[in-house]
């Protein structure tokens, strides 16, 4: 039934149709109120109810004991919206123990209609919260085990997340559009992270402190699993923390790996530091590429899929975006092979190296590598001229 724009209601008899397990009416714009028997619908799965005319769900929701997916999306500027007619709080518990997918999107809510108890749907896997109006969130996302996608985008009253750690199943968090946002109360342990996107929040606090690259959830899972990859991160920030070992103003890097004793210390992963033209990210798939010892690895950005330049808003104060990729999978670095990294399509404007280490106690480390400049004026000298480290 979805786009039937016309229809404007349906039927409290299409709630005796007890095994039907999907009903969508996205789009139905003209649909008002969902019948109040909708509980009776026993073997419903997925509700689709975006961009309707509905301003509250019946109370019976609570009765579909099998549903797993809750999609309610509306306009930015539509009235305020409710789940129910006592609020977002009355439906948790039903749907604590099923729920894996919610999406309430544009739904003009605020943090009094999110349920501080959000933390009991333990089967949640999906959350999306984008386009709303509330300024924090009483949200315990350590409870959410199982959470794999959080989406908080276009939340333009949102100042402050609350701590984003120790979700052993996130894969992808993604936060863009939030220009209130100031800081991410805490933001690590986070062992299955690939894909981390932070564009247009031009208030936010650099939330990536070394010991979020050096946690050891990050490199042991990336260790037992050597097929999980590695993480990469988009924000705007044009500059380069002072704990990365390595860094320099150009647009290519070369480095010795530092001398050690290489059963002191084992080789965990690398973290390479991109301060690049936001217009060049937007305009192409940037694309890195690292030489160790000769042998090169790519890293592609394809922004086509993963969307990361939609709606920057490309200022003067906004032209640079840092783009942030570690790595475990590179082969084995040992004492004197030389790196070298650059790019054919972006115009990088700084870039930096971070080593990590494991020593005999159990400790990450991090060693500085001899950085050497004078190759890019053979292999580079377009950028050559005016060459310094950071």
């Amino acid at each position: 039934m979805s786009g039937c724009e016309k229809l404007t209601d349906l039927p409290s008899s299409i709630c005796q149709l007890i095994s039907v397990d999907y009903l969508d009416i996205d789009g139905c714009s003209s649909i008002k109120t969902l019948p109040d028997n909708l509980g009776d619908m026993k073997s419903l799965r997925y509700l689709h109810a975006s961009y309707t005319g509905i301003k509250q769900l019946p109370r019976s929701v609570e009765m579909l004991r099998n549903l797993v997916t809750l999609r309610v999306e509306g306009e930015k500027l539509e009235a305020k919206w409710s789940i129910s007619g006592r609020g977002v709080h009355q439906i948790q518990y039903s749907l604590s123990t099923f729920v894996s997918f919610l999406s309430l999107t544009y739904c003009n809510l605020s943090e009094a209609d999110i349920p501080r108890d959000i933390g009991s749907l333990f089967s949640l896997e999906y959350l999306d919260l984008s386009g709303n109006n509330f300024c924090c969130l009483p949200i315990d996302f350590s409870k959410l085990r199982l959470l794999a996608e959080l989406y908080l985008n276009d939340c333009e009253n949102l100042q402050i997340l609350p701590s984003v750690s120790n979700l052993e199943n996130l894969r992808i968090l993604q936060i863009k559009n939030c220009l209130k946002l100031v800081k991410i109360t805490e933001l690590d342990n986070l062992p299955s992270i690939e894909r981390i996107i932070m564009m247009n929040c031009s208030s936010l606090q650099n939330p990536f402190n070394e010991g979020f690259f050096s946690a050891p959830a990050l490199y042991a899972s990336r260790k037992e699993d050597p097929d999980m990859g590695g993480l990469d991160i988009y924000f705007q920030c044009n500059e380069i923390p002072k704990w990365c070992r390595n860094q320099v103003r150009a647009s290519s890097i070369c480095l010795t790996v530092p001398t050690h004793n290489n059963e002191e210390y084992n080789f965990l992963g690398m973290v390479l530091w991109f301060v690049v033209d936001a217009l060049d990210v937007f305009r192409n798939n940037p694309c890195f590429r690292i030489s160790i010892a000769h042998k090169e690895t790519l890293i592609t950005t394809w922004t086509d899929d993963i969307d990361i330049t939609d709606d920057i808003d490309i200022t003067d104060g906004h032209r640079e975006v840092s783009c942030v990729y570690y790595r475990s999978d590179l082969d084995e670095l040992f004492e004197g092979q030389m790196i070298e990294v650059w790019s054919d399509n972006v115009t990088i404007k700084k870039i930096g190296i971070h080593m990590l280490y494991l020593d005999q106690l159990g400790n990450v480390i991090s060693l500085p590598g001899d950085m050497d400049l004078s190759h890019l004026l053979f292999t580079h000298p377009k950028v050559y001229k005016g060459v310094s480290p950071i």
